[in-house]
């Protein structure tokens, strides 16, 4: 189920601001905006179309900002992503299918900054649930277009 490595190093942002991580046979990637600013942020792409723009802001933000699912050459596939917790430990993310939470497999998480992570998983789902700090946020996932 995994579409990336667990322990996935993600200093690539440090050292090519501005260069986009493009998810192998996926038709997601994400970039980091401004990362020499004070206030760096984490763009979302979908098929080169962008989705969310995450900030690296000292307010309290979501656990989860979005999701997504989509159909690509690899096989169908499901995307989340949020802000780290206050704990900054890696939140984690289970997909499921319909209303049923019997099958929860987790997505591979990747903690791509300091504040901001993301989690896939190949598969059909339609919907996310994403624990951390004895908090559970649960959305359905979104269709993106093919």
């Amino acid at each position: 189920m995994q579409t990336a490595p667990p322990a996935w190093d993600c200093a690539w942002q440090q050292d090519h601001p501005g260069l986009a991580l493009v998810l192998p046979g996926r038709p997601w990637a994400v970039r980091l905006a401004g990362g020499q600013s004070a206030c760096p942020a984490l763009e979302v792409y979908a098929a080169g179309v962008l989705l969310d723009v995450v900030s690296s802001t000292r307010l309290d933000a979501p656990l989860l900002r979005g999701t997504r699912a989509a159909d690509s050459g690899a096989g169908p596939c499901a995307l989340a992503w949020g802000r780290l917790p206050v704990s900054g430990t890696a939140p984690e993310v289970e997909f499921s299918r319909g209303r049923c939470w019997l099958s929860r497999p987790l997505g591979t998480v990747l903690e791509l900054t300091s504040w901001c992570w993301l989690a896939v998983a190949d598969g059909h789902f339609s919907r996310v649930a994403v624990r951390s700090d004895g908090r559970c946020v649960r959305a359905r996932i979104r269709r993106g277009r093919p």
